[in-house]
């Protein structure tokens, strides 16, 4: 069992509790998996990267750089930026720059690293405020009972068509044009992380998740499958499994993150059932 625990935090009166599970696959064409995520309850910290396929290591970078996020979010910094919006918005951004250096770093001292990279999303929740940050193409959704909101802009060739009104979203989705990316993670000589604030509200899911999952499904089949009245822990494996069904090109990472003030039946509070919060857990799709 992966990761099954409630994070609990007090904002405006009421006793919020953040319900949250990842999962990741290598998918059906994949040999290897090069998505990583972190969990970190103490830090209200969740991070989702995808090693640049094609490039070596990819699975090294993106392992390298969510440690160096996690590290970064030290108990001095969380305690200096405490309450504090512009010093999160700060902290997050420089946390992918640091990643960034560290990722290049490796690359120039060995040459099996040479070219490595990855994308990478994360989120930091403080009372209802989520902060997000991200480079690349993974992407943050918030879902709730009115619809699902994409909150990152993908750093892509297709994205810009998009913005520029000559490409719709589903049809940058399915553009062969899609994986060329304007920015990664040690892919890049400099990146500009883009961050995202929103005030979430009772009974709101976020999903962090990396290409492999929202290149194979529609925002319709995302929304359905994360409003599901179920643990998050089978939200994403529900997830995971439709991807693969729609064909599993790619490796395939969700986390899944609940917000209420009430309890979700069939969860555990027990924290001695935490074993292990990072990527390193991954279920093989069956039939």
């Amino acid at each position: 069992m992966k990761f099954l625990n409630k994070f609990m935090g007090v904002s405006g009166g009421k006793e919020w509790r953040k319900w949250a599970f990842g999962a990741t696959d290598r998918g059906r064409e994949r040999s290897d998996n090069e998505d990583y995520f972190r969990i970190v309850p103490e830090k209200s910290l969740f991070i989702v990267a995808d090693g640049m396929g094609g490039h070596n290591a990819g699975d090294i970078a993106s392992l390298n750089a969510s440690q160096m996020v996690d590290t970064y979010f030290s108990p001095q910094l969380l305690s200096d930026i405490q309450d504090n919006d512009e010093k999160i918005k700060m902290a997050i951004i420089q946390s992918l720059i640091n990643a960034h250096k560290e990722i290049l770093r490796m690359a120039k001292g060995s040459r099996n690293y040479e070219g490595m990279g990855c994308t990478m999303v994360l989120s930091f929740i403080q009372g209802n405020s989520l902060h997000v940050g991200h480079v690349g193409d993974a992407r943050a959704y918030v879902c709730a009972g009115s619809g699902i909101r994409l909150l990152t802009e993908d750093h892509s060739y297709v994205m810009e068509l998009v913005k520029k009104g000559k490409m719709t979203m589903e049809e940058a989705r399915l553009s062969p044009l899609k994986n060329r990316l304007n920015q990664a993670i040690g892919a890049s000589v400099d990146i500009k992380p883009e961050y995202n604030l929103t005030v979430l509200e009772e009974g709101d899911r976020i999903l962090l998740c990396s290409d492999g999952l929202w290149d194979m499904l529609t925002d319709e089949q995302l929304h359905q499958a994360v409003m599901q009245d179920i643990p998050p822990k089978k939200i994403c494996e529900n997830l995971i499994n439709l991807a693969n069904r729609a064909g599993g090109h790619d490796n395939i990472t969700a986390v899944v993150i609940i917000y209420t003030a009430d309890p979700i039946e069939g969860e555990t509070t027990d924290n001695g059932n935490v074993t292990d919060t990072s990527g390193e857990y991954s279920f093989v799709f069956k039939e």
